[in-house]
Order: structure tokens, then C-alpha cells, then sequence
């Protein structure tokens, strides 16, 4: 009986951990851009790969790079 307790706690604590480090890691992979500067997210914008993304992603790619814009129109 002590045995399998600690075997069921021991893949509880696998798959929670997998769970938890697949929410933890997964986005940059859901954000090809994710730790892009503004001129690098402009180049990734200009590229063939910026074609390949889901609707969602392109939503989620203009709002991190709409405040790059802004801040290169204001610049004079």
C-alpha cells in the first residue's frame, strides 16, 4: 500500500510538472517574434514567415508591435 502511494505521487508530480513546464516554455513558440527589438520585429514583419502565422498570432504580433510604430513615427 506505501508503495503504490508513493508511485501515484510520483507521476502526479511528473504530470504536473509537464503541465506546468509546457505553459511556462510554450510561448515562444506560439510567438515567433517573442525578445524581439522593434527593428527586429519590423524585419520579421517584411519576411516570408510573417505570411506563415495564424490569424491569431498576426493579432497577437500587432498588438507587441503597433507600440514599435508609434514609437517610430514620433521620432523626427
Amino acid at each position: 500500500m506505501k508503495r503504490n502511494s508513493f508511485l501515484g505521487i510520483a507521476i502526479l508530480v511528473v504530470v504536473v510538472g509537464s503541465i506546468i513546464g509546457y505553459f511556462v516554455y510554450a510561448s515562444p513558440q506560439d510567438n515567433p517574434w517573442y525578445g524581439l527589438s522593434c527593428e527586429e520585429m519590423f524585419d520579421f514583419a517584411m519576411s516570408p514567415e510573417h505570411q506563415e502565422i495564424t490569424m491569431e498570432q498576426h493579432m497577437e504580433f500587432h498588438k507587441d508591435y503597433d507600440p514599435c510604430i508609434q514609437k517610430m513615427e514620433n521620432i523626427p
